[in-house]
């Protein structure tokens, strides 16, 4: 009878112990759960209320444009320097920006190719040329 009581005795103190534990261990986690999907709102709401700015073409901007974009003047004279560029991952290959400099501006940027007027880009069918052929090819087929 008397083990019978100790071990009562002892289960009690042990649930005494871990219920306040585990009560504890819950709400942490609730709290931490409630703490992360209010930050994810927050973002959320941010994102949303800062309109996205357009990229900047490094073929045609300005110093003062690139400088925006948290370039110093230097970075932004030796990409101008260094125009022509056909993609804006020539900042990195052609060593004018850091590996690190061009992460931080890879989403604000674009490359856009520049076309003389009046002419079509090399490799392309003008409109004209498009015409010709298919007169071609119907005088050829008789239809």
């Amino acid at each position: 009878m008397i083990r019978s009581s100790k071990l009562h005795t002892l289960s009690a103190v042990a649930f005494a112990i871990l219920l306040p534990v585990a009560a504890f261990a819950t709400t942490t986690t609730a709290a931490k759960s409630t703490a992360a999907s209010n930050s994810k709102t927050h973002l959320a709401a941010a994102s949303k209320k800062a309109p996205k700015m357009p990229a900047v073409d490094i073929n045609s901007a300005s110093k003062d444009d690139l400088m925006k974009l948290g370039l110093t003047d230097e970075l932004a004279q030796k990409i101008i320097d260094g125009r022509p560029y056909k993609s804006k991952a020539e900042l990195s290959t052609k060593k004018i920006l850091t590996k690190a400099e061009y992460r931080k501006v890879r989403g604000h940027v674009i490359a856009k190719q520049e076309t003389k007027m009046g002419t079509a880009p090399e490799g392309s069918k003008t409109e004209e040329a498009k015409e010709t052929k298919t007169e071609e090819t119907k005088e050829s087929t008789g239809k």
